[in-house]
Formats: structure tokens, C-alpha cells, sequence
């Protein structure tokens, strides 16, 4: 036999009204302390809350915040593949391997998680959670808006691998030629092979006076 409840809650009160419905279909509300309601729940459709099958999302290493439909994704400074060509339809491509810089990405998701809408991208020097302090992403193809140029590369994401689907992007050859996103650079080859042979140069990004914190409430 079917079973029903209705109920009305609100946040604000330590209980919740349950209607019950009489054999004309009138229904009528009781006030029941909210640990009374649960129990109530419990034994009505027969579940004990121990035993429920675990939602648990195990997350990829180094992905350090998320929501519905945001990753936060911290990658510390590391050797990177990148390519660069002059065109989208220029055959010939650039390839270097260079000192990544410190960087923090925001993916954006759509509803089902299957593919990567847009990519907001920030630098630090030190990373002290939500207060670490935020440059400038240093690097070329940047937008307005700390965002990413991700133009015609692949935005899909298999199998909930989010920060895979974030290199297949990474690595997509950059396009532009110029950039403004450090100081000391703006021609993307020269700027590419200077990494190739030095460590990033910290000391020339561009702060953005921000933490962390200021773009996580936003």
C-alpha cells in the first residue's frame, strides 16, 4: 500500500508541519520537532539513515573546491609541454617545454559536468588558501576577465576528468602572437623559449589585488 506525507518546513524553526490527509482527502497540519520528523521518515519508508547508499565524489588530486557546476583546480609551478602556431589552419607547429608558473582555474562546467564552458585562470606566488594572493594569468591567449581563450579545443570532459579535460586545452596551440599579461615579455616565442631555459620570473607578474577569497564570493 502507497504511503504519503506532506510537509511544510522552514530554516528558520527548530520543527516542521506534517499533513496528514483524513478518508475525505482533507488534509490537516501538526507541528513535530525536526529530530521527530526524521525519525518519523525513517521508520515510514523504511530506511536507516546508516545504511544509505554513499554519494561520496572522490576528487581528482589537485582539485581543491567545487560546486554544482564550478571545479577549483590548484596546479603548483611545473615543467609543461605547450605549442604555439601562428594560425588555427597553420600546419606548422611549435613545440617547447617550458617552467609553468603557479596557477589557479576555475572550470566552469555545464549541468551534466560532460563539458567545459569556460576556464577563468589566475597566478600566485604563494598559495595560502583563501588568502593567497592573485596575479595576473601570465601567459598568452588570455581574455578579459581572467578568462581563457579556448576557441576550437576539445571542451569535453569523460568520465568526470576534469582536470584532464583542463590540459587537452592547456596544451591546444596557442594562437596569438602578442600578449600583455606579464611585464618584461609580450612576443609569445620569445617569451616560450626564455622559459625553456630559466625559471618563471615571479617577480614580473602583474597583481591583480585580490585573494583568493575575493573571487570564490563572487
Amino acid at each position: 500500500m502507497s504511503k504519503e506525507l506532506i510537509i511544510r518546513a522552514n530554516t528558520d524553526n527548530d520543527f516542521v508541519e506534517c499533513g496528514y490527509r483524513d478518508n475525505f482527502g482533507n488534509v490537516s497540519f501538526k507541528k513535530m520537532k525536526t529530530k521527530k520528523f526524521i525519525d518519523t521518515i525513517n521508520h515510514l519508508f523504511k530506511k536507516d539513515i546508516g545504511s544509505t547508499k554513499k554519494l561520496i565524489t572522490l576528487f581528482e588530486n589537485g582539485v581543491i573546491g567545487a560546486d554544482d557546476t564550478h571545479v577549483l583546480i590548484n596546479q603548483p609551478g611545473h615543467k609543461k609541454i605547450v605549442t604555439y602556431t601562428s594560425s588555427p589552419t597553420n600546419s606548422e607547429i611549435l613545440t617547447f617545454r617550458i617552467n609553468f608558473p603557479n596557477a589557479l582555474y576555475i572550470i566552469h562546467q555545464n549541468t551534466d559536468k560532460t563539458k567545459i564552458i569556460q576556464i577563468e585562470c589566475y597566478a600566485y606566488k604563494t598559495f595560502n588558501g583563501e588568502e593567497t594572493e592573485l596575479y595576473e594569468y601570465p601567459m598568452p591567449n588570455e581574455l578579459s576577465g581572467n578568462r581563457i581563450c579556448i576557441g576550437t579545443a576539445d571542451k569535453s570532459i569523460n568520465d568526470g576528468k576534469v582536470i584532464e579535460a583542463l590540459e587537452r586545452i592547456i596544451f591546444t596551440p596557442y594562437s596569438h602572437a602578442r600578449f600583455s599579461g606579464i611585464n618584461g615579455f609580450s612576443e609569445t616565442i620569445k617569451y616560450f623559449e626564455y622559459l625553456e631555459n630559466n625559471e618563471f620570473p615571479y617577480k614580473l607578474m602583474k597583481s591583480l589585488n585580490k585573494k583568493l577569497k575575493d573571487i570564490l564570493e563572487g
